[in-house]
């Protein structure tokens, strides 16, 4: 069986690495809890480590994004030049906010729930194809960040919309040559706050691997939990961290 590191070692260390390929969702449940920004560091480390990353950017106006990468120690700009980054601008794509920097896809004509996952799929077989051309996938993984897919609510409007989209990616990334032809990769999916139940809930069920990331206020100030709610192949016992952050970095500590 085959395993890529989490990049943070106390999860590597307690839970195990993950298992290639795998669907991992991270769900923050409150702001404070900053569990964003562990994907983030995540996301970063791997970019700093020479692996491949698609980033689909659901959520954001892409300055932002571009500005946060800077803030965790990634120039965006060079890494989308070396073909080690490729960001798929859904949210500019919907918006209409065109942009023309090397290495982001914008999304063309009609998005809706059914036309979507075909989209994407297709843009991550061009990547895939300049990564194939350029011998990019000897000795390195690939990684999908998708922040955050509790946006999808906002942008299609309708629960059936979003479980629509839901399962016709799930059958696309089953037939499609971006995923047979070429290397598959680990995906990382952000869900912030709650949301609909029924979405989650299909979501919950996809995934291999579920860690939630809350807070609460105690006497000595901020408390934040990650919690390992799933994972496969283990037993059903809960593991759960505090952390806190050195800078950019997570530092978590086990304490179930």
């Amino acid at each position: 069986m085959e395993t890529v590191s989490w990049g943070i070692k106390e999860l590597d260390k307690e839970i195990g690495e993950i298992k290639k390929y795998s669907l991992i969702l991270f769900h923050q449940e409150d702001s404070l809890s900053r569990g964003i920004d562990v994907l983030y560091y995540i996301l970063a480390k791997k970019l700093k480590e020479d692996e491949l990353i698609g980033y689909f950017n659901i959520s954001y106006p892409l300055p932002l994004v571009l500005k946060v990468l800077s803030r965790f120690g990634v120039d965006p700009i060079k890494a989308l030049e070396s073909r080690n980054l490729a960001i798929i601008d859904t949210f500019g794509s919907f918006y209409g906010i065109r942009t023309n920097i090397k290495g982001v896809y914008m999304l063309e004509g009609m998005l809706s729930s059914e036309t979507l996952p075909a989209k994407y799929a297709r843009v991550v077989e061009l990547h895939k194809e300049d990564w194939a051309k350029f011998g990019m996938f000897e000795g390195r993984n690939i990684f999908g960040f998708a922040i955050a897919i509790s946006s999808y609510l906002e942008l299609f409007g309708r629960v059936d919309e979003v479980l629509r989209y839901i399962e016709l990616s799930s059958e696309i990334r089953h037939v499609h040559p971006a995923y047979r032809k070429y290397p598959r990769g680990t995906n990382f999916w952000l869900w912030i706050g709650k949301g609909n139940e029924e979405v989650f809930g299909s979501v919950f069920r996809r995934a291999d691997y579920v860690i939630r990331t809350r807070s609460h206020l105690g006497d000595e100030g901020i408390k934040r939990e990650l919690i390992i709610l799933k994972t496969p192949g283990i037993s059903e016992d809960i593991v759960k961290f505090e952390y806190e952050f050195k800078d950019t970095r997570p530092v978590l500590k086990r304490v179930l």
